[in-house]
């Protein structure tokens, strides 16, 4: 069964994704928030088969800059805490809509993928103006800057609730990366070393 989980993962993510979808569509009456979070879980499902899949290939350009091997298992398998993540951040604000505060992380996580696959572009010197995961992480950025502006208008949210958010985010984000170095078989705090030891031979 954990064999079938680790080599499977974006597959299990993407079909309790899809449920969610399904799930909200048959109960109905949702409220604004819970149609933001919606919107991001078919975002977010689309942004991880671009970067893995089709077309692919954001996996393997990490690998390249910081001068590691992945083979296919691992790079199914890294989808596990990404896939953990992502659940956590869409379906909290879709069960507990009443608090907005709880979409935050999922939206500030939207903005910094958006930001990170332009920055990509540049850090792994694409050929074209498109790292992949770009058009969906586009979409998700765009996605938060309304809904921030609709949290705002609406004075649902206040400035400590967006630093909470913020920091959620960030930490949470920040284990996500250290269980998938963990499970490459690297240290977390060696990866500004691998890159600058990588960067300096080009």
């Amino acid at each position: 069964m954990l064999k079938f989980i680790k080599f499977y993962a974006l597959e299990i993510y993407t079909v309790i994704s899809m449920l969610a979808l399904v799930f909200a569509g048959i109960v109905g009456d949702l409220s604004v928030i819970q149609k933001f979070v919606l919107v991001y879980i078919f975002l977010f499902v689309l942004h991880e088969w671009e970067e893995m899949k089709y077309p692919g290939g954001f996996a393997d350009l990490i690998a390249k800059m910081i001068g590691i091997d992945l083979d296919e298992k691992l790079k199914r398998q890294s989808r596990i805490p990404t896939s953990i993540l992502l659940l956590t951040f869409t379906l909290t604000p879709l069960i507990f809509h009443q608090y907005p505060i709880t979409i935050l992380p999922l939206a500030f996580l939207g903005l910094f993928e958006g930001l990170v696959h332009i920055f990509a572009i540049r850090l792994f010197k694409c050929p074209h103006f498109y790292s992949p995961g770009l058009v969906t992480a586009e979409m998700q950025a765009i996605v938060s800057i309304v809904l921030f502006v609709y949290l705002i208008r609406n004075n649902l949210v206040t400035g400590f609730d967006f630093a909470i958010g913020l920091v959620c985010m960030v930490a949470c984000f920040v284990v996500m990366q250290k269980t998938i170095t963990q499970m490459v078989g690297i240290k977390y705090s060696d990866l500004p070393k691998m890159l600058k030891k990588q960067l300096a031979k080009k």
